[in-house]
């Protein structure tokens, strides 16, 4: 069986292939055509994937605000779903996107709800990134050692770091060895 070339899962796959390949204009184009298609047959959380998708692309191109106007109302479709981990990664998109538009509170408040929905989740490389991000806005906001908290929280959910995150690690791991409660 062939897939109808206008279907909506052909029209965000094209368009993942069109973001992957730089061609983000095409990329907006397919997931707004996607997100519209699936929402006409009633498949709300295929709208709302395709909606996610749609923020993370306008936020590689600046377009910061049509970003969090995409992304916004996402999380709780995948909550009514009962998908935490969509959820999670919802949040931290529509958290990217306020933190570009300069909402940096409700980016931090937002990253901070991805993490507690993450909890059920063996994810750690999306966990990761969440604690980098929110760590990223810890530091900008003068708090620095939830900053640090943040980012040691990060290094420890991957489970393979580069040489950069060893050296951040052993950095990190320092005064505790210091003040003999380390490895």
């Amino acid at each position: 069986m062939t897939q109808d070339p206008n279907s909506p899962e052909k029209l965000s796959r094209d368009a993942l292939d069109a973001y992957q390949l730089g061609s983000y204009e095409d990329a907006v184009q397919g997931f707004q055509a996607a997100k519209r298609d699936f929402l006409e047959r009633g498949d709300e959380i295929n709208a709302a994937e395709a909606a996610n998708n749609l923020s993370v692309v306008l936020l590689k191109m600046d377009r910061t605000h049509e970003a969090l106007d995409a992304v916004k109302g996402t999380p709780e479709i995948f909550q009514r779903a009962g998908n935490s981990q969509m959820e999670a990664m919802a949040l931290g998109n529509l958290a990217a996107a306020l933190e570009a538009t300069g909402e940096v509170k409700q980016a931090e408040e937002c990253y901070i709800q991805a993490l507690t929905r993450l909890e059920e989740s063996d994810d750690q490389e999306t966990r990761s990134y969440i604690l980098q991000a929110l760590s990223r806005i810890q530091l900008r906001g003068g708090k620095p050692f939830d900053a640090l908290t943040s980012m040691q929280g990060a290094l420890d959910s991957q489970p393979h770091l580069g040489w950069r995150d060893r050296i951040l690690r052993r950095l990190f791991d320092l005064p505790a060895r210091l003040l003999g409660r380390g490895s």
